[in-house]
């Protein structure tokens, strides 16, 4: 990609990766697993640097991780920062950020838990 000479990678100390704008933040312990950090980093280069259709089907599909999957939830599980990744919002930059997906998935399942106790 051409733009790929304009994107920065920042290390962070929190969550697993994401891309905001032309930066992407990687959790600076990912470099202890090279295969899983080019991996996830692959994933980010391709997004776009908004936020559109495609960036929410490359998350859904996911094709980056298929063979890295173990890695990458013992990374989840042996990591605690990295649980950050699952809120619907972070700070990067002293920036407020929304995840427009895990923000849809937190809705969709309190939806479901709200409709569980009216049924119960």
């Amino acid at each position: 990609m051409v733009d790929d000479l304009n994107i920065k990678v920042n290390k962070i100390n929190y969550g697993i990766a994401c891309r905001i704008g032309d930066n992407i933040y990687l959790n600076r312990k990912l470099e202890n697993y090279p295969l899983l950090y080019d991996t996830i980093l692959s994933h980010e280069f391709a997004h776009s640097s908004g936020f559109n259709k495609n960036d929410l089907l490359i998350d859904l599909n996911n094709k980056h991780l298929k063979g890295y999957k173990k890695e990458y939830y013992s990374f989840i599980l042996t990591h605690p920062s990295s649980w950050t990744e699952f809120l619907p919002f972070g700070v990067y930059n002293n920036k407020f950020v929304i995840s427009p997906l895990i923000l849809g998935i937190w809705i969709l399942g309190l939806i479901l838990f709200l409709i569980w106790k009216l049924i119960l």
